[in-house]
């Protein structure tokens, strides 16, 4: 099989290139000519496996548990017009999988493909274009690129906490923010206009709220790889303050955590928009620990640190940025996470409306493996002023997104990420204050995927979909895409 299929490992054809490239050829043309033949029609912008350095970072992902499926090329359009010619080529051999790659931070691995697939890299397209109160953003362009053009304006984006994440994904999942509650919602509702190349690769459309709406609608948190190719997207800017501020306090035991969490959840509905509130409860130091991390800018601070001042005393820490860039750089970095293909990963998790009392007993109760991490990031606020059918992202009236984030380095640390991730996610569900899932967290091992991930608009997407990308047709398609009847195992 191509690739000596899922075994295959890049480091063997290294020190035999000349032997190895033959032999992939050889077979390519025996047994993967739909492949072989995309590759000769896209080879001037095509990175293969006999290029091994190249390669390797070019099929790089964040979460290396999806590393093993090598697609047979890594194709990298410099234009819109080499995207529409890989979309069409694809079609036209009728290669089975094209993934499109912005980032690289999907944590199901939908940013790679296998062997008879190949993989469409937006790197070169990552232009950042300020104009009017308002960027326009290349698919290929992270968020980093996004604050780093915009740190000597007078403009802030509401865009992710980590800087290597990739826009593409992470608009069309929705996209949460520190700056959500206090600056608009999320980033899908900064969106003014997305240009898309369609599956088939025949036409680029514009998309607004007055062109292709209902595209727009299902573009704004239906989940990347679902309509066509994200080409770039204009985002309405928020003025920025001359300081982002973050206090981080730290508790440690059981006891404490039962008493602030019971302590947050009485309040959760009172907190000022303008504080974003994420906590988190893990086992990195020993012992069991909650730590809060409070984010806010200068301009809200006395009303923020009014409400900081009357929580549970516990050890505390504040510093203060001009930079927003050089906040999410230290901020994104909290746990000791460096989001880029690190070690392998496993994220589970659900939408939650309130922190029930039985809830923080069970946390605080809960013995939580040292490579485990139980993050809650703060919604509400401003995400919230929208009613749940306005855009694709169903779940306005979450006040966090709790996920278990789990690492591990051998199968034995797997299975017992794996099965602590699943049963807190279960136990989780009994308290009857979860929604769903956040598709951006997409996860294989989710049971009724669709129901989780979309709620009530997903029957509407499903509509959407058959007219821009119907199941069946074409090769931008994955297990978990809007209308797949599959579920796993």
């Amino acid at each position: 099989m191509f690739l000596a299929g899922k075994s295959f490992i890049l480091s063997q054809c290294v020190g035999s290139r000349a032997i190895f490239t033959t032999a992939i050829y050889q077979r390519m043309s025996f047994s993967q000519q739909p492949i072989f033949t995309a590759l000769e029609e896209l080879k001037d912008i095509a990175i293969t496996p006999d290029q091994p350095d190249e390669y390797k970072e070019a099929v790089k992902i964040y979460n290396p548990s999806y590393s093993n499926e090598h697609p047979a090329f890594v194709a990298v359009p410099n234009n819109v017009s080499d995207i529409q010619r890989c979309m069409r080529v694809a079609l036209a051999c009728e290669v089975p999988a094209v993934a499109i790659k912005s980032g690289g931070h999907s944590f199901a691995g939908y940013s790679t493909t296998d062997q008879n697939g190949f993989v469409v890299s937006m790197k070169n397209l990552a232009s950042v274009k300020l104009k009017d109160g308002a960027v326009t953003v290349g698919a290929g362009a992270n968020w980093g690129d996004v604050y780093k053009a915009l740190e000597n304006t007078n403009y802030v984006a509401v865009g992710g906490c980590v800087p290597a994440v990739g826009i593409g994904g992470y608009i069309l999942g929705g996209g949460y923010s520190m700056l959500s509650r206090a600056y608009g919602g999320l980033a899908c509702d900064m969106a003014e206009e997305f240009t898309m190349v369609t599956a088939d690769g025949d036409q680029v459309v514009k998309v607004s709220k007055d062109k292709n709406k209902d595209l727009f609608w299902a573009l704004k948190g239906g989940g990347g790889g679902n309509f066509g190719v994200l080409v770039d997207v204009t985002l309405k800017l928020s003025p920025r303050p001359k300081q982002f501020i973050w206090t981080n306090i730290r508790y440690d035991g059981a006891e404490s955590t039962e008493l602030v969490l019971n302590e947050l959840g009485s309040q959760l509905l009172q907190l000022p928009k303008e504080m974003n509130l994420d906590f988190a409860i893990h086992g990195y130091f020993g012992k069991k620990t909650l730590t809060l991390d409070a984010v806010y800018s200068d301009h809200h601070a006395g009303k923020v640190e009014e409400v900081i001042k009357n929580l549970h005393p516990g050890q505390r820490s504040t510093k203060t940025y001009e930079s927003y860039l050089k906040f999410v750089r230290e901020y994104s970095q909290r746990h000791g996470f460096v989001h880029y293909e690190v070690e392998p990963i496993y994220v589970k998790g659900a939408m939650i409306q309130s922190i029930p009392p039985e809830m923080a007993k069970y946390f605080s109760d809960l013995e939580i493996p040292a490579e485990c991490l139980l993050e809650f990031v703060h919604m509400g606020g401003d995400i919230q002023q929208y009613p749940s059918t306005s855009t694709a992202f169903p779940y306005r009236t979450a006040q966090y997104s709790f996920y278990t984030y789990g690492r591990f380095h051998n199968s034995a640390s797997r299975s017992e990420v794996y099965e602590f991730a699943t049963s807190t996610y279960h136990d989780i569900k009994k308290f009857g204050c979860t929604l769903g899932s956040y598709v951006n967290y997409m996860d294989r091992h989710l049971i009724n995927w669709p129901q989780e991930l979309y709620g009530v608009n997903y029957p509407r997407l499903c509509e959407i979909k058959k007219k821009w990308n119907p199941l069946g047709k074409g090769p931008l398609h994955f297990e978990q895409e809007i209308g797949s009847t599959w579920e796993p195992e």
